[in-house]
């Protein structure tokens, strides 16, 4: 049996803060009233203005730290009880966690194993099919934190999806806004800042032969221009799995609830061997999410964000580690 302890709560802390967020800003901060409550807020200087003027992103990654937080809690036999937005008039408090005695469930270890070694991995996919059978595996990992994941296996909505993605891409590549925002938080760790921002390589990282490849929001630079007239996506790719995950409601309190789902998919898949890959750009775009929306989605639920993912090459160099803002530095007084 472990006992909530302060140093103990630090260690979750920084379990959290490893958690995926968008261009690695992790825009959280955390407060420890005592040995036995943590408390979650939301970083709005660290908001993507550009990109994320709604500040779903940042939600979303809160949600997956939130989620961090459970999970780490969890392999040291402790149980957290989790308040989302505790308080109606602060909308920076996001939650409030109570940590409890509680005990170490089966996989649990392993789950913070997975957490330990969770990465974004855009260098392509292996030619392997991830099946359906095991993508639907996958997103069953969502439905206890108050999301559904659902595998887009339809053939033609996969292809539509890929349209919109793409479209969304071109758009947010031919704003200077977005571009100048993105370009600030890449390759940060030789400038300014060595604690946030995604690093180059990781960003557009080479392509290995025989992997398949779909562009990214940072092969902006390499975009050809949209003509305006028709969306020409890459040639659809069936090895590789695309999973959206869903809400009931658009507000804050789902945008929390979807970070804590892609956590549980992102872990489960990390765990099984699979490499994913965020695709957020078509709910960013507002023409392109209300098409994904009416199009795809209209009879389950509002899709928040995407999870690309599929079986990772080999044989395969590990990525660097994307670097993390320090214990003091996202704990507030």
């Amino acid at each position: 049996m472990t006992n909530p302890s302060l140093p103990l709560i630090h260690e979750l802390i920084r379990s959290a803060c490893s958690a995926p967020s968008v261009h690695n800003t992790q825009p959280w901060s955390w407060r420890v009233p005592d040995a036995t409550t943590i408390e979650l807020y939301a970083d709005r200087n660290r908001q993507l203005h550009a990109t994320d003027s709604r500040g779903r992103d940042l939600a979303i990654s809160c949600g997956a730290a939130l989620h961090h937080l459970t999970v780490a809690a969890q392999a040291f036999g402790l149980r957290c009880e989790v308040t989302l937005l505790p308080s109606p008039g602060d909308k920076e408090l996001l939650a409030r966690i109570q940590i409890m005695v509680g005990h170490i469930e089966t996989d649990s270890v392993a789950m913070l194993a997975a957490l330990e070694n969770r990465l974004t991995d855009r260098r392509g996919f292996g030619t392997w099919e991830v099946p359906d059978e095991r993508l639907r595996h996958l997103c069953e990992a969502a439905s206890e934190w108050g999301a559904h994941a659902l595998p887009l296996t339809d053939p033609g909505a996969r292809h539509r999806a890929e349209d919109l993605i793409e479209r969304a891409r071109r758009t947010q590549a031919d704003d200077p806004r977005i571009s100048e925002e993105q370009a600030k938080w890449t390759d940060r760790f030789s400038a300014e800042s060595g604690d946030d921002g995604i690093p180059a390589q990781n960003a557009a990282p080479q392509h290995w032969s025989g992997t398949t490849h779909r562009p990214s929001r940072f092969d902006n630079s390499r975009a050809p221009k949209s003509t305006g007239t028709h969306e020409e996506s890459p040639a659809l790719d069936p090895t590789d799995g695309l999973v959206a995950i869903c809400t009931t409601r658009d507000d804050l309190h789902a945008w929390i609830e979807a970070g804590q789902a892609m956590g549980a998919v992102w872990l489960r898949a990390t765990l099984g061997g699979l490499a994913v890959t965020p695709v957020s750009q078509v709910i960013e775009v507002e023409p392109t999410r209300r098409l994904l929306q009416r199009e795809l989605f209209s009879y389950t639920g509002r899709a928040q964000i995407l999870l690309r993912i599929g079986w990772p090459a080999v044989p395969r160099v590990p990525l660097p580690r994307t670097p993390r803002r320090s214990l003091e530095d996202v704990l507030r007084p």
